[in-house]
């Protein structure tokens, strides 16, 4: 009993991490609901939320401005939470019409200042991004291809983690986004995906809708366009990158907030799950987003029922196997943690410990939306900072 048990939670963990993953690429082969793109040149607003972003505003307001996109069709929108340090003044110092500063005043986080920005702002397709990421020439026209096909209400550009000198996380968090993004392909292949990216997300403006200030938009808004009958796409051609956290501590605090937010999103869009109406997309929600986060708990499970197995009951040498597997996954997790502080490069290491703070700030997410109201505002750390 206590060893079916234990290999029930490991199976769990198993599909969580493989088994979907799996299923949706070998079903993506057999059906494929292309996406009908076209060149085409509607009206873009580029909307960078920034909050105290001195030392890089300028740098993406010009990146943007030179986005391979016809100049009368684009303009920059920089939507500052009540920055307190030169933000606004740089953006102001900025000679060029094509770039408005909205401030919002009371820092209301960041997904606040989108709401109040969209009510002044009228171009027909909207993309968010943030002032630390890095696009690609060619990303905006590769994400507006995508809304030549009336069904697509939203389109979500790839992500590519640069990995900085000295990061510990930097290649963990690039294999979890290029296996995340083989999932996001199968996804639009059979229809939607379940969410996007935070710092490349186009949309059309009329499909908005307001949300609630400690609602992250990254989640919550692909799951309401769904429920209005839209699309959700993965356009691979649209890059966008950012560099990867340097420590763990960084990973730790920005994964705890982004699962925390998915969770309070899911709870807001909670009619989704309905299985009788939103059938494909209630399964992916619970392969994908809802048994990732519930991996600590199998975890834990596995590890307690397999101990009491073979403390109680057990002589199998599979009780024993496992149990010794489990032990030597967080010796592996320990050691790494120890190299991260000398510095040393131990780049598969790294793979288990960046599974560990992963599933710790799921643990402590559950903890937190069980026990504390989400915040509307966060500080951001930077490249530099000491984690």
């Amino acid at each position: 009993m206590l060893l079916s048990l234990t290999l029930i939670f490991i199976g769990l963990i198993i599909y969580a991490y493989f088994g979907y993953p799996l299923f949706m690429i070998l079903i993506s082969a057999f059906v494929n609901k292309n996406v009908k793109k076209a060149e085409n040149y509607p009206a873009v607003a580029l909307v960078i939320a920034a909050y105290n972003e001195e030392d890089v505003i300028t740098q993406k307001v010009n990146q943007s401005l030179a986005l391979n996109y016809p100049e009368e069709k684009l303009k920059v929108y920089v939507v500052s939470d009540a920055s307190s340090d030169k933000t606004d003044d740089k953006v102001r110092s900025i000679n060029s019409p094509r770039v408005q500063l909205i401030r919002i005043e009371g820092r209301l986080g960041k997904t606040e200042a989108r709401n109040q920005a969209l009510k002044r702002i009228t171009e027909e397709i909207i993309v968010f991004s943030d002032a630390t990421t890095e696009y690609h020439p060619n990303s905006v026209r590769e994400l507006v291809k995508n809304f030549s096909d009336s069904s697509v209400g939203m389109v979500s550009g790839q992500l590519i983690y640069k990995v900085p000198q000295g990061s510990s996380m930097g290649f963990g968090q690039k294999l979890f986004w290029r296996f995340e993004n083989i999932i996001k392909t199968a996804q639009t292949k059979l229809g939607t995906l379940t969410g996007s990216l935070g710092c490349m997300t186009a949309f059309r403006r009329e499909l908005y809708t307001d949300l609630p200030p400690n609602i992250i938009e990254d989640f919550t808004g692909p799951l309401l366009m769904i429920q209005k009958g839209y699309r959700v796409v993965y356009e691979k051609e649209a890059l966008c990158f950012e560099e990867a956290t340097m420590k763990s501590k960084q990973e730790w605090k920005m994964r705890v907030r982004v699962i925390r937010g998915g969770m309070t999103g899911l709870i807001f869009a909670r009619s989704i799950l309905n299985p009788f109406k939103f059938p494909g997309v209630s399964f992916q929600l619970l392969s994908h987003k809802v048994s990732r986060w519930l991996v600590p708990v199998f975890a834990i499970l596995a590890l307690f029922f397999n101990l009491l197995d073979v403390i109680v009951e057990s002589t199998s040498s599979l009780s024993f196997t496992l149990l010794g597997l489990q032990c030597l996954f967080y010796l592996i997790v320990v050691l790494s943690f120890m190299l991260e502080k000398t510095n040393v490069k131990a780049p598969l290491l790294r793979i288990f410990q960046y599974l560990f703070v992963v599933n710790l700030a799921s643990l402590v997410a559950i903890y937190k939306i069980l026990t504390t109201e989400l915040e509307a505002t966060w500080e951001t750390e930077r490249k530099g900072q000491k984690a």
